[in-house]
């Protein structure tokens, strides 16, 4: 299990400080144009700027991948989860990405892939943690309770 949590954190770190960099030049600069971001990609959007989806990436992916890193190292008790959701929601910001811009780029595929190893690897740890448990609970099951032997027979 460590070796997947590790991994998840690795990625983590990755996506957060991609997000932070390219949330912090979307948002500092709307025109794209410090990210070399065309501006054409807009045409025919709902946007006209890259200020909106600056604070999406940042809130989304960024700031919740620190959250999720940081709960990761600490073992929360819903860290997989955590993991899990973060894959689900990178993948619907790229995909959502994808449909609006009707472009798309390497970068996205290589943020369509992290969410979907986190997904698994989300799952995987959920499942050895199911496990564990399962078997700490064998090993030391709960204490049967003594009521029985008291109760009035009639």
């Amino acid at each position: 299990m460590k070796t997947a949590r590790q991994l998840s954190v690795a990625i983590l770190v990755l996506l957060a400080i991609t997000a932070l960099y390219g949330s912090y030049h979307m948002i500092t600069d709307p025109t794209g144009a410090s990210l070399g971001l065309p501006f054409y990609l807009l045409n025919g959007s709902y946007f006209t700027d890259y200020l909106l989806a600056g604070w999406v990436l940042l809130i989304v992916v960024g700031l919740f991948s620190m959250y999720t890193m940081a709960q990761t190292l600490r073992k929360g008790r819903s860290y997989s989860f955590l993991i899990m959701l973060q894959g689900v929601l990178l993948c619907t910001f790229v995909t959502l990405q994808m449909l609006l811009l009707g472009e798309t780029f390497m970068i996205q595929y290589a943020y369509m892939i992290a969410g979907i190893v986190l997904i698994g690897l989300g799952a995987l740890q959920n499942q050895r943690k199911i496990v564990s448990e399962a078997e700490k609970q064998r090993l030391h099951p709960a204490p049967k309770s003594h009521h029985h032997k008291h109760r009035k027979h009639k």
